[in-house]
């Protein structure tokens, strides 16, 4: 009895190492960069992931973790770019990418609730 009781302990025990492994592994599967970036005041702080096709995600950062807020609307890229952040104020960004041609310019106004 008290043998069968160790033994599904044990296996409690790696499941659940397991899954904390899958969850802290997650990043490096889903995102290939991230950026973070905190407003003038330090009120918020937001953090700008890129999928493998370079489009951005922005996310919240709570006291318990993330919470999106924005998602890149297009199709991704052919190859690795960065999108601008600017502050406007303490609630709102403005989110851009500057192609060096001038032809793909893009510019995208996020208010963060």
């Amino acid at each position: 009895m008290e043998h069968k009781k160790i033994k599904y302990m044990a296996v409690a025990a790696v499941l659940l190492l397991a899954v904390f492994l899958c969850r802290g592994c997650y990043n490096l599967f889903q995102n290939t960069e991230q950026e973070v970036f905190t407003s003038p005041q330090g009120t918020n702080t937001i953090i700008v992931q890129y999928d493998f096709v370079s489009r951005p995600t922005i996310y919240k950062k709570t006291w318990l973790g993330k919470r999106k807020i924005w998602a890149y609307p297009g199709s991704g890229f052919m190859e690795t770019v960065h999108f601008g952040v600017e502050w406007l104020s303490e609630d709102e960004i403005k989110v851009n990418y500057d192609d060096l041609d001038d032809e793909y310019d893009e510019e995208f106004i996020v208010a963060i609730p």
